[in-house]
């Protein structure tokens, strides 16, 4: 549990009920609850800054899921878990889809799952306060204040950075395009003892191969046709510094055995030249290919692999941060209307959180600001709306048709009828090569396999699969939504 007490706001009408919750929430201690009777009364106390309410659907004058509308339009961080009378497929989808944490039907289990989401909780606030005090530990400098972040994931990221400031240990940041490794190099040289010296950028990818070498450690006048003056390289230039080698999986054999005998002697001969010149800086690398694999089909030197990845931080895809999603998601909107002055200031719909956060953004952090940035030059509402992130636009056919205002689920949707008889058929047909099925979509009929085999139990499926309710009903809606038969 977190050293400071977790408070949890109890929306509930019932007073014997209440009591009981009350009570077995206090024996997991450290835990401060504050009881309400109606959504009007806690939303009155919202500004007190809750890390988790637990919220009754059915209740005298404002509803629960009118509530829960409020509470998101205010503080969309806060986990809300709904608690409910009775079980229904379709005000839990609902609830879901207006960015509930969690559902819980109320009956003689429903403490155990309400201590374990206290208890999940409750981890989640310790891993928020100690990303803010690995920031606050850290030198006031640039960088670091760039990379937005509260999963789990993303504070594992936060620690390695802060083990890594001091020394020169060579770092291999990896990570699928978008993710962010250059942001993070930047924190690195900008909060270690090198932050005075240059930061100096080489893309791997972006410079032709035969003239690599000339970038890397420069050349004497006349040393090939166009070689007019001489020129400084990159590692000269970072003496003193960084360099930070980005896409380096691209670098052909020739060059890797040049940058190796470069790094192990600390020292670079110019093109056409004779003099050895040493530098003093420290290497950072990134790239978003499996250079172990690489190694393995001899692409990429081994000896030059175990000189670069002293020190590997890998950065998680926007997919494996849920809860990042909208925190980056506002900072990218509040940016961009600073910038652009012109432009009103619009805030997102439901609707639109909801998309952004079940989406799975193949393109990552750099998708979803080209997004909001878009979205807020289309939009023509007061509100941002899905159509206006345009991402059916961007990925023809990525939702099975036109990106638009997700219907509201029925009450008394039929859920299974949204899936297939047999959800594995599509893995088993497969015999080519070419009719590989995605690894998301074979993560989404893991899913529904399971729902059918638990016979619809969304707790057992959760259960068995060991993740939360929310996934499977993130996994049920999509289903619905697009008409999945997968």
């Amino acid at each position: 549990m977190a050293t400071t007490a977790l408070r949890v706001f109890l929306v509930e009408d019932d007073p014997d009920y209440a009591s009981v919750l009350r009570f077995q929430i206090r024996r997991l201690g450290n835990v401060e609850v504050h009881h309400y009777t109606s959504g009007e009364e806690m939303l009155a106390h919202l500004r007190q800054a809750p890390d988790l309410i637990l919220l009754d659907i059915v209740m005298p004058g404002q509803g629960g899921l009118e509530t829960l509308r409020k509470v998101k339009a205010q503080r969309t961080e806060t986990p809300v878990v709904m608690v409910s009378g009775q079980t229904n497929v379709g005000i839990a989808l609902e609830a879901i889809n207006m960015g509930a944490y969690d559902y819980v039907t109320k009956g003689h289990d429903d403490t155990v799952k309400v201590r374990a989401i206290i208890q999940h909780v409750a981890e989640r606030a310790m891993m928020t306060r100690e990303i803010a005090q690995l920031r606050d530990q850290l030198p006031a400098r640039q960088g670091l204040e760039t990379i937005i972040g509260e999963s789990p994931a993303m504070a594992r990221v936060f620690r390695l950075i802060k083990k890594v400031l001091r020394g020169d240990l060579t770092v291999a940041i990896q990570g699928e395009s978008g993710t962010g490794k250059e942001l993070v190099a930047q924190a690195i040289h900008h909060n270690s003892d090198r932050h005075r010296g240059p930061f100096v950028v080489v893309n791997c990818a972006a410079i032709p191969h035969e003239l690599m070498e000339s970038e890397f450690f420069g050349h004497e006048k006349g040393s090939f046709t166009g070689a007019y003056a001489r020129k400084i390289g990159k590692f000269e230039q970072a003496d003193g510094g960084t360099i930070f080698l980005d896409e380096v999986g691209e670098l052909n054999l020739d060059l890797q055995a040049k940058l190796l005998r470069a790094l192990q002697n600390r020292e670079i001969t110019r093109i056409g030249g004779n003099a050895l010149i040493q530098f003093d800086a420290r290497i950072l690398c990134a790239t978003n290919r499996d250079i172990l694999e690489m190694v393995r089909n001899g692409s990429f030197r081994e000896d030059l692999y175990y000189r670069l990845f002293q020190f590997p931080i890998m950065l998680p895809a926007l997919r494996e941060r849920d809860q990042d999603v909208l925190l980056l998601a506002e900072s990218f909107r509040k940016d961009y209307l600073k910038e652009h002055a012109e432009l009103e200031d619009r805030s997102f719909a439901t609707s639109t959180r909801r998309l952004m956060v079940s989406y799975e953004w193949p393109g990552n952090v750099r998708e979803l600001k080209s997004a909001i940035e878009r979205a807020l030059l289309v939009s023509e509402t007061p509100q941002i709306m899905p159509d206006d992130l345009m991402l059916d636009v961007v990925r023809p056919g990525i939702f099975g048709g036109p990106a638009s205002e997700p219907e509201r689920p029925d009450a008394n949707v039929d859920i299974d009828a949204a899936l297939p008889a047999t959800p594995l058929a599509q893995i088993q047909q497969v015999t080519r090569p070419e009719d590989l099925i995605p690894l998301e979509e074979i993560k989404q009929l893991a899913v529904m396999h399971a729902y059918e085999v638990c016979g619809g139990n969304i707790e057992k499926t959760a259960s068995h699969l060991d993740v939360a309710r929310s996934t499977i009903y993130r996994v049920l809606r999509r289903a619905e939504a697009k008409g999945d038969d997968t």
